[in-house]
């Protein structure tokens, strides 16, 4: 397709996501065209989430996408939508083997800020599995992320807590 030519990687994706409601085959098609691979990740994520093919092996694309990342913070952080999306889909195995395989790699992420963030969202990927799987990213977090050494720490650890505490929610991944 020319159109997705001169379309960011952005708007490929959010075209994915308009479809795949509608046209999973066309939708995964499109999603294994994004270059840029944080985006073709959540992408695939979505087909997986809403697909009527096999939501686990549309994943493991998405978890393929996820590795071909740039840093550290892209590698572990994109792989919540996957995580979210195997949950959703009842494939707990895989959204446990997933959460595992992204937090080893969370917890290395640099800066911190960055290291924060990511473990946030794996923290509101994990909630997806249940409350078990989230408590080691909660955990991680607060080691892994002193909240006197940057802000974002601080209010990652803060929001962990709220979320934890059912006070706030966790985002969602998926609409």
């Amino acid at each position: 397709m020319e159109l997705l030519k001169t379309m960011s990687a952005s708007a490929q994706r959010d075209l994915v996501i308009t479809l795949v409601r509608n046209n999973s085959r066309k939708a995964i098609d499109l999603a294994r065209r994004i270059k840029e691979p944080w985006y073709r990740a959540q992408a695939l994520s979505w087909v997986a989430r809403f697909t009527d093919g096999n939501a686990a092996t549309i994943a493991a694309e998405a978890a393929k996408a996820a590795r071909a990342c740039e840093d550290d913070y892209q590698k572990s952080a994109v792989r919540a939508w996957e995580i979210a999306a195997l949950a959703e889909r009842s494939c707990l195995w895989e959204a446990r083997a997933s959460l595992s395989q992204a937090l080893a790699v969370g917890k290395s992420v640099k800066p911190i800020s960055s290291r924060s963030e990511a473990l946030l969202l794996l923290l509101q990927a994990a909630l997806r599995i249940g409350p078990e799987e989230a408590k080691p990213v909660d955990d991680a977090l607060s080691a892994y992320c002193p909240v006197d050494e940057h802000w974002r720490a601080k209010r990652a650890v803060r929001d962990a807590a709220r979320i934890m505490s059912g006070s706030l929610a966790p985002r969602p991944f998926f609409w």
